[in-house]
């Protein structure tokens, strides 16, 4: 498909019934609405229309941008130079990275939920003396019922 044929449908799908402009050389030949919609919609579009046309590249994200090994954190630079396809790459790169951050935090979340309801599940159906002998007193509780009561020794 030729830029002329992704423009054109790319156009038509977001504004019916309009008459598509002449194919764009840069981004200023089109209107701020039709470019902010094409440019949101359908970001290889975009790139393949006007890639390299923005501000030129860091070195360093340029160079992973030949190797095929962009990072999340370079779809900003990216877009500044119109790769918008790469960087759409990039934003679902580091939503897949958050997306596994939230699900293992959940996971430990459940995990945590679950030991403590099976333990006071088990205190529940434990019998008093049970129930004593899980709880173990703290050393401050022992000192105090030493003092309270007068104990002194072993």
């Amino acid at each position: 498909m030729t830029n002329a044929e992704a423009f054109i449908q790319a156009f038509t799908a977001l504004f019916p019934g309009q008459v598509v402009p002449p194919v764009p050389t840069k981004p200023d030949d089109l209107s701020m609405t039709h470019a902010v919609a094409i440019r949101s919609a359908n970001p290889m579009v975009w790139q393949r229309l006007f890639s390299g046309q923005g501000e030129p590249l860091p070195a360093d994200v340029q160079l992973r941008l030949a190797k095929g090994e962009l990072y999340p954190e370079d779809a900003s630079a990216l877009r500044a130079g119109h790769w918008d396809g790469h960087a759409a790459q990039c934003d679902q790169q580091r939503q897949a990275i958050i997306d596994r951050a939230h699900a293992a935090t959940r996971a430990r979340e459940q995990a945590q939920y679950e030991a403590e309801a099976a333990r006071f599940k088990q205190f529940k159906e434990a019998s008093l003396l049970e129930r004593l002998a899980m709880s173990p007193l703290s050393d401050t509780a022992i000192q105090q019922a030493r003092e309270q009561w007068g104990i002194t020794g072993n």
